[in-house]
């Protein structure tokens, strides 16, 4: 750990401090703290790059963008499954497709197996990272295929943005 992520959260801990109208020592700490977490998360001492703060916009648009999408996915599988459990739409084909993770980063496909699994309809089964694959299992597999690599470049793309890596 550098000094970095010891300072870095000492602003927002005062900032953390006027927004809750709280001035002591326990609100301090809550502050300090939860910037703390943030300073390790948005850091990565393997690169051993300081934070960009000209970058954090960019970050921070590209991660309110993915959460969206991700509310927006959420929402439509979710109808999609409810109308299939119902009745009203046939299950047609369900099945295993391979989707590509096209990252060496075990984090970014972590991160976008997890966006799979929430999504109502579809279950990441397994992740060969030898061959960069993830092995997902969908309801509707002519549905999904078409549209799985595409969703993969997107969230790739967005999650090098988050994390500042492109």
């Amino acid at each position: 750990m550098m000094i970095r992520n010891l300072l870095f959260p000492l602003p927002f801990a005062l900032v953390w401090m006027v927004l809750v109208k709280e001035f002591g020592i326990a609100s301090f700490m809550i502050g300090y703290s939860l910037a703390f977490g943030i300073s390790l998360l948005i850091t990565d001492d393997e690169r051993q790059e300081s934070i960009r703060l000209t970058h954090i916009p960019r970050r921070v648009f590209a991660l309110i963008v993915y959460l969206l999408i991700l509310a927006r996915d959420i929402f439509m599988a979710g109808v999609d499954v409810s109308l299939r459990v119902m009745g009203f739409r046939p299950i047609t084909q369900s099945g295993i497709i391979a989707v590509e993770t096209m990252d060496d980063s075990e984090l970014i496909a972590g991160l976008s197996g997890h966006s799979i699994t929430i999504t109502p309809g579809e279950l990441v089964l397994e992740f060969d990272q030898e061959q960069k694959v993830m092995y997902v299992h969908c309801l509707d597999v002519k549905r999904s295929e078409p549209i799985a690599q595409a969703g993969q470049e997107a969230r790739l793309k967005l999650f090098k943005r988050i994390l500042d890596r492109d």
